[in-house]
């Protein structure tokens, strides 16, 4: 996981390569693209890993990876997320009844919120370990409650 947090690094900095990662999410593209584009770059991990990067939402530290200052500077922190100027919403996708976050919404493991998504804690889990988070689109493509990683609850 460890080349994958240095990849995410990388990506975070050049504007070329997130656009790269960007197209390769649009087209739902499968994890070895993924994995081949890192390669292209020096960085080296599996699919599996990949996978598993891509099942914590981007936030790798449920996965043990990232601490609580990379947690935010990956997710953006707070209620809103992203860059204010970083607008992702497409209207061609992100109809009012779409009903959830989507790439769209968030970006290659979740590096570029769109300015219009806002996600804020509302509670813990019965579990106590999975808080629930209140996901809204500013332009009502949805309104939700769910998980850090965007699956409803």
């Amino acid at each position: 996981m460890e080349q994958i947090k240095l990849f995410i690094e990388k990506a975070k900095t050049e504007s070329e390569l997130m656009a790269k990662l960007d197209a390769l999410g649009a087209k739902n593209a499968e994890a070895g693209e993924f994995v081949a584009l890192a390669a292209e770059h020096g960085f080296i991990f599996t699919a599996q890993e990949y996978e598993e990067a891509v099942k914590c939402g981007g936030n790798c530290a449920r996965c043990g990876e990232l601490n609580e200052q990379e947690l935010d500077t990956v997710s953006g922190g707070g209620s809103q997320h992203g860059d204010p100027t970083q607008n992702r919403y497409d209207p061609n996708v992100c109809t009012p009844s779409l009903g959830r976050t989507r790439y769209e919404c968030v970006g290659f493991m979740n590096l570029t919120w769109c300015d219009h998504y806002y996600i804020e804690q509302i509670e813990y889990s019965a579990s106590g370990f999975d808080p629930v988070y209140s996901h809204k689109c500013a332009k009502g493509a949805f309104n939700y409650v769910g998980y850090s990683n965007g699956n409803p609850g």
